[in-house]
């Protein structure tokens, strides 16, 4: 009692330290000021809103220290965990309080004077004892083989008697494969079948359960080795699409680039020889705008030459003008330009052999594609085939384990590799 009042006087001190000053209960979401106290941060919200008046500074509701005209409320965040774990352990105790009161405690049958609590009840004595009764009754040696189970198992207790004569079930009927009294394999239906004891029923059961054990072993072995090899045919299945696509990849990439290489060459010519003959076109065109040219001065003297009214004058610049004209080269160089373009049969041949080439491609990658569709079915069928049946049944003697796991056959994917 003096431990209990002591705890409790603790406890109360405790929770007496986790109180807010304002509300006096238990911190919620507290805040540590500059002077060190702290307060739940609702409380002191409310407490400094009260004081808040012009250019005066705030102060702590408890010291009275004067904070300044700006607060920054820090959270305190070892306060919280400690109030947090003090709400967990004050549930935890309440807890194991009200379910102490609620136990039922069961007095000893043997106890006289003053009843002691029970802390085991025997299914053969069909008493409860407390645990002086209970060592005197374990020191007997005809009643080292008594059942004992805890207080206040009521269910394990009718579940262990016998419906039809309400005594303890101590043999087993191997023909009926129930559990039966010593009344029912005397004089009740049991009567001649075969009966043996509880204890050699759990002989035969254990010798069954290591049976199993070992079988169980066995194929939880199995199995973990399947599965290791389940994931290495996974880490090739990720390796084998990662190369095919890194090969498909690289192939596409390549005639990518010979297409955009022959395009840019083709273009190219063109553009070459285009600039040659325009380079020629704008070589002719210059040499006739110059004889244009000359065309026109003559033609300008001579209209000159028709306004000389002197005979003689006009003879000699005459023919000094003809023998100027003839010394000139006035031939026209023409040209003769001639519509170039793809014809429908060019056009229709490159096509074909473009669709020749996409077919033979799409062959070749259908080829591909139908051995990567065939490794993944092959994979997804090993875990149906793999496997052996196992078998147990029930015999006269109990379950048996009769056939072990066997070694699962995981068949392993073939290792693709396409060399292009």
């Amino acid at each position: 009692m003096a431990k209990a009042k002591e705890g409790y006087g603790r406890g109360a001190s405790l929770e007496d330290e986790l109180s807010c000053p304002i509300c006096l209960c238990l911190y919620r979401d507290p805040v540590l000021l500059s002077c060190g106290h702290s307060f739940c941060k609702q409380c002191i919200q409310k407490a400094l809103s009260a004081q808040q008046q012009p250019k005066a500074t705030y102060s702590c509701p408890v010291c009275q220290l004067q904070l300044g005209p700006i607060l920054d409320l820090q959270k305190n965040f070892q306060l919280c965990s400690i109030v947090e774990a003090f709400l967990a352990t004050t549930s935890k105790e309440q807890q194991d309080k009200s379910s102490a009161e609620e136990k039922e405690v069961v007095p000893c049958d043997f106890c006289l004077d003053w009843s002691q609590p029970a802390v085991k009840t025997c299914l053969n004595c069909d008493a409860s004892l407390c645990q002086a009764h209970l060592n005197k009754h374990n020191a007997k040696a005809s009643q080292q083989d008594h059942v004992l189970v805890e207080v206040g198992a009521g269910g394990l207790v009718e579940e262990r008697k016998c419906l039809e004569h309400g005594r303890l079930l101590e043999c087993y009927c191997q023909d009926d494969g129930q559990y039966i009294c010593m009344l029912c394999s005397i004089a009740g239906c049991h009567k001649g079948h075969n009966i043996i004891s509880l204890k050699e029923t759990h002989d035969r059961q254990l010798g069954e359960l290591m049976d199993i054990v070992t079988w169980l072993q066995e194929c939880k072995s199995t199995l973990a080795t399947a599965l290791e090899e389940l994931q290495e045919t996974k880490n090739q299945l990720k390796t084998n699409t990662e190369t095919v696509t890194s090969q498909l990849q690289m192939l596409f990439e390549e005639m990518k680039t010979e297409m955009t290489q022959k395009e840019k060459k083709i273009l190219s010519d063109i553009e070459s020889n285009e600039k040659e003959q325009l380079a020629y076109i704008t070589k002719v065109k210059k040499k006739m705008e110059q004889r244009r040219h000359k065309a026109e001065q003559h033609l300008q003297s001579l209209q000159k030459m028709k306004e000389q009214t002197d005979i003689f004058l006009f003879l000699k610049e005459f023919k000094l003008a003809k023998d100027r004209i003839r010394s000139q080269n006035f031939c026209v160089e023409g040209t003769d330009m001639v519509v170039v373009q793809l014809d429908q049969a060019r056009i229709d041949c490159c096509r074909r052999l473009m669709w020749d080439f996409m077919s033979q491609l799409g062959s070749l990658l259908e080829d591909v594609h139908s051995e990567l569709t065939n490794q993944i079915k092959r994979n997804s069928g090993a875990s149906d085939t793999g496997t052996s049946s196992n078998l147990i049944h029930v015999a006269d003697d109990g379950w048996r384990a009769q056939q072990a796991c066997g070694a699962a056959q995981t068949q392993r994917l073939v290792h693709f590799k396409w060399h292009m």
